[in-house]
């Protein structure tokens, strides 16, 4: 303490004895030396550039719901699985009150995506509650529990639309139509000048403009496809099979990935799993005739079921254990829309511990991506990738030896105007023995490939007119969409491993009234009434399962149409642009914007400008595609 009174005293008499001869003089001198002016200037300078920056070039925004996840994520939970280790991300958007921005609840759980488990995040809330399990040990013996976070932070270009038009599939700010003192950010999905129809979960577009939706019914319309940049960026996972909840597995639920057909004994030259299940591999010497195969089912248990095996794993008793295990049906169901960040349990009032069907899925979505890491053992023999989507098979093949990649759907092909065609080829960096990482899709009538990250280009185009696929198909021997990823290897010796499915975004014709539920309500299924929350949980699980309905209940599914210019306005017709959140069944987008007081389109003078990367959390940090 003495010492530093003593340095004080010393630098203030050195001080008060500068040029001038007083403190005054020496304060001023002090000021204008050089130094120090040009540091005030440099200071001065940054403000400056800076205010200019952030009024004219770019700002910084804070993402407040989760409407763009995962893309983009609000308040959220980061939960990390007690069942199966996957990490995902809960909405705690729900928390805050977004009038006075006061806390107003709390978010206690969430459901996994990958193996549908429900893990509470706060312990002391889940013990007071007195939840029944899966709110036990396995979930509340979490060494740590989940903290809310805030929404990413992203920098947005304010001058990206200065000198070029708004691109398709941007991720963009702007101000609400409804009110403009609020800023949203959405994707950018229709442009000026067309009409749109969203069917299918898919978006499709016409440059025909519509007086009223009869006659948007007859115009013709063609799906938008992406670019293979943001099919890969939109793409949203489905299972990872890296991280497997053995509590499952031991106790009889079967694996997603084996064998097929399932329950055929392995010959010699058959797939064989490895690391329950994680890995597989196949010596293909000598069988160079067959070929074997791997195929997905989407087994994923419910609450209930959930619920029974873990009460059976903690049973002393055996016949308590056979009791609590019989009559668990592990069926096979279509893959839906399903969005683990939406499925949160609020604690506001007494919330209710079942599985969120909206949240979970209720949409089948048949445009589907598989990776997979791949080693080639020796350079001999092919291997098969395969999505199935209403009964096709969209295939890729790989020779081993040369390296060259063919599509194919159902052994052909097909151009424009739907005539049979050759196999798209290319020629790929599978050379032999290796280790490669395989990307394939088939998103919005288009086939994708990537080898180690790179997109792959093919000798001919690679979209495909509409197929009549838009009911799915199942049957015993090939499983159909109730089996809809395969990999098939043909006298080659393989292996395979971090194997994931993903699935394209799927956009919910959702009228402004927030009917969910209207294709299920508009549908043989629903009889033509209304379906309480209740019967739509029983209607989903039923559609997603029972194959030998599939064509009564897909047969028709509700669309909307949304013409993109104002009659009575013609002269701005060139500046209205459609919005979509990516998160659909929790997105206020432009498909809900349709009221008196509202228009369902942005004008181009309401537009801020593109999103161009996360800066925050620095575990989140990248570009936004």
């Amino acid at each position: 303490m003495s010492k530093n009174s003593t340095g004080n005293s010393s630098n203030k008499k050195k001080f008060q004895q500068g040029a001038g001869g007083g403190a005054q003089t020496a304060i001023l001198h002090f000021l204008t030396s050089k130094s120090v002016r040009e540091t005030v200037e440099s200071i001065v300078v940054a403000f400056a550039l800076a205010f200019l920056f952030r009024t004219f070039e770019a700002e910084a925004f804070v993402i407040p719901t989760g409407s763009m996840a995962p893309t983009l994520q609000g308040r959220h939970q980061d939960v990390d699985c007690p069942m199966c280790g996957f990490p995902y991300r809960v909405s705690a958007s729900q928390e805050i009150d977004p009038n006075n921005e006061q806390k107003q609840a709390d978010v206690i759980g969430g459901e996994c995506l990958n193996c549908r488990y429900w893990a509470c995040t706060n312990r002391r809330q889940g013990k007071l509650l007195g939840y029944p399990r899966p709110f036990n040990e396995g979930a509340l013996g979490l060494d740590a529990e989940s903290e809310s976070a805030n929404g990413d932070r992203i920098i947005v270009s304010k001058f990206a639309y200065a000198f070029r038009e708004p691109d398709r599939w941007d991720v963009f700010v702007f101000r609400f139509p409804g009110n403009a003192s609020r800023n949203y950010i959405k994707r950018l999905v229709g442009l000026p000048g067309e009409t749109l129809k969203l069917h299918r979960g898919d978006v499709f577009r016409t440059e025909q403009i519509a007086e009223n939706e009869a006659e948007a019914r007859s115009l013709n319309y063609s799906v938008v496809r992406k670019p293979p940049h943001k099919a890969l960026a939109m793409a949203q996972l489905v299972h990872d099979n890296t991280y497997q909840a053995e509590r499952l597995t031991q106790h009889g639920w079967p694996h997603r990935w084996d064998l097929w057909p399932r329950g055929v004994a392995p010959v010699k030259g058959d797939w064989e799993p490895v690391d329950n299940h994680r890995r597989f591999v196949i010596d293909g010497e000598g069988n160079a005739e067959k070929t074997s195969w791997l195929r997905y089912q989407h087994r994923v248990p419910d609450f209930e079921q959930w619920n029974r095996i873990v009460e059976a794993s903690e049973a002393k008793d055996p016949a308590a254990k056979s009791r609590l295990l019989q009559d668990i049906q592990p069926l096979p169901q279509l893959i839906a829309d399903a969005y683990s960040y939406n499925s949160g349990i609020v604690l506001q009032y007494p919330p209710q511990v079942q599985s969120n069907r909206i949240a979970m899925g209720m949409y089948w979505v048949g445009d589907l991506m598989l990776e997979c890491r791949l080693e080639v053992l020796a350079a001999t023999g092919s291997v098969q990738l395969d999505l199935v989507e209403g009964g096709k098979h969209f295939e890729c093949a790989f020779d081993l030896e040369t390296g060259v990649a063919t599509l194919g759907i159902d052994g052909t092909f097909y151009d424009a105007a739907g005539n049979p065609a050759k196999l798209p080829a290319a020629q790929t960096a599978i050379r032999g023995p290796g280790i490669y990482d395989l990307r394939f899709a088939n998103f919005d009538d288009q086939l994708f490939l990537w080898v180690n990250g790179k997109s792959v280009a093919f000798d001919m185009p690679t979209t495909y007119p509409p197929q009549g696929n838009t009911i799915p198909i199942s049957d015993a021997e090939e499983g159909g969409d109730l089996a809809p990823v395969g990999i098939g290897a043909t006298g080659a010796s393989v292996a395979v491993d971090r194997l994931r499915i993903l699935r394209d975004v799927y956009y919910i014709s959702v009228p402004p009234d927030l009917s969910y539920t209207r294709s299920y309500v508009y549908g043989p299924l629903a009889a033509d009434h209304y379906l309480g929350r209740a019967e739509v949980v029983s209607a989903a699980q039923k559609v997603l399962t029972n194959w030998t309905r599939w064509p009564e209940w897909f047969g028709q599914m509700h669309a909307l149409y949304f013409p993109l210019e104002r009659f009575d306005r013609s002269e701005s017709g060139k500046d209205q642009f459609f919005a979509l959140g990516d998160n659909s069944p929790q997105s206020k987008d432009s498909r809900l914007w349709a009221t008196p007081n509202t228009e369902y389109y942005v004008e181009r003078d309401l537009l801020i400008g593109k999103a161009l990367f996360i800066y925050w959390p620095l575990t989140h940090i990248h570009w936004v595609r």
